[in-house]
């Protein structure tokens, strides 16, 4: 079990990185599912017609277009049903912001690099709404556009009288699949786009073709060519596949890396997530994260290899995800001894003596569980009374 006094020591004396996935983001936004292994069995089938593949592309999609970028203009409002994830995550940056205030190491900025692949916005809202200083790669007012060299950015607050100055905590968002937010408007440049209209039109377009892509609503690759290939591809279809296309996301296929080396932006991110876990005594928080994604879990294994000075901590929701995410990691990729997967327990006593309840490491249980105790200075073990289980990656 993790000490309060070893994590204690560690977010103080280390360089603080997360890497957050869409684990996080629900229940409000779905999750990939089998999306991204339909996706890629697809693109194995060489011998498939062009128009039969881009039904089942257009189909596969739809689902995440459904699930997940269309419900992200409503986080700009929140109603009753995007409120409690908001929160979740407006609680969680308060406690690493607090935590960053309370370090006491003169060598370490008082900054935290937040990677993630989520694509949704809602890390960006929160942010805003705490009135937090981040650093999310974008400059200019009119019309904000983005670079990697925005990053590492120091700041700085003088007092008004004394002119003492101070430094207060900024995060690093970093968004390694590109962003809803992001669009381009000449070759070579992307600018913010904070209103999400490039989404609210492109539902147009699916909508149009909701009626050509009812039929292909199966879970399995062979039975989804057979539906492509009993329907005729419609100009709606591909009106909607080019205009998802056109959005600054990485594709959820496992071919996605062809795509982020071609674009300098998405290699330029995934460089630093490697260059920061490869710093001298970088700590990675991974939450809401599969590690299926094999091009930053390959990142991952040779920062964990190269640098014996990073500990990497992987916080899985349930016993069946922590032994999922511990094959991915066999023993003989991590060297070092210095990755560890921990799931909670599978049922915890709500009362001493009483029935038991079951408890999944989801957001709002992993900032109780261990940075709100660090924020607050607690004396007690972590995770208190959830006898969790610290279990290294083989």
């Amino acid at each position: 079990m993790l000490s309060y006094e070893a994590m204690r020591d560690m977010v103080q004396d280390c360089s603080l990185n997360f890497l957050l996935g869409s684990g996080l983001s629900t229940p409000y936004l779905q999750t990939l599912g089998n999306i991204e292994s339909l996706l890629t069995q697809l693109e194995a089938r060489q011998s498939l017609s062009q128009e039969a593949a881009t039904m089942v592309r257009a189909s596969l999609y739809k689902r995440y277009f459904d699930g997940v970028l269309l419900r992200n203009p409503r986080i700009l409002e929140p109603d009753a049903e995007v409120r409690p994830v908001l929160d979740n995550y407006c609680s969680f940056l308060k406690a690493i912001s607090a935590i960053l205030i309370n370090r006491k190491s003169p060598i370490l900025n008082k900054e935290v690099n937040l990677f993630t692949t989520n694509v949704d916005i809602f890390l960006e809202k929160a942010l805003e709404d705490l009135e937090a200083e981040y650093n999310d790669g974008f400059n200019g007012r009119f019309r904000p556009s983005y670079s990697p060299v925005q990053f590492k950015k120091s700041h700085f607050k003088k007092s008004r009288h004394y002119d003492n100055m101070s430094e207060i905590p900024v995060f690093n968002l970093l968004k390694l699949h590109g962003s809803l937010t992001w669009r381009i408007h000449r070759p070579g440049q992307i600018v913010l786009s904070p209103d999400l209209k490039e989404v609210l039109e492109i539902s147009k377009k699916a909508d149009a073709a909701s009626s050509h892509l009812a039929s292909l609503s199966q879970d399995t690759i062979d039975d989804l060519v057979a539906a492509a290939g009993a329907t005729k591809l419609d100009d709606t279809v591909k009106a909607f596949v080019g205009a998802y296309e056109s959005l600054l996301i990485v594709n959820p296929t496992k071919d996605k890396f062809r795509q982020t080396v071609l674009n300098d932006t998405y290699y330029d991110l995934l460089r630093i997530y490697s260059n920061e876990l490869e710093k001298e005594n970088s700590l990675l928080f991974a939450m809401g994260f599969s590690f299926a994604d094999e091009h930053i879990r390959q990142l991952t294994i040779r920062a964990a290899d190269v640098n014996p000075t990073l500990m990497i901590y992987v916080l899985a929701y349930d016993e069946d995800a922590r032994a999922s995410i511990a094959a991915r990691f066999p023993a003989s990729s991590i060297r070092n001894g210095n990755l560890r997967v921990i799931a909670p327990p599978p049922t915890q006593p709500r009362v001493p003596g009483q029935t038991t309840e079951t408890v999944r490491f989801d957001l709002p249980t992993i900032n109780k569980t261990f940075f709100e105790g660090l924020a607050e200075g607690k004396r007690e073990s972590v995770p208190p009374a959830s006898a969790s289980t610290d279990a290294p990656a083989t």
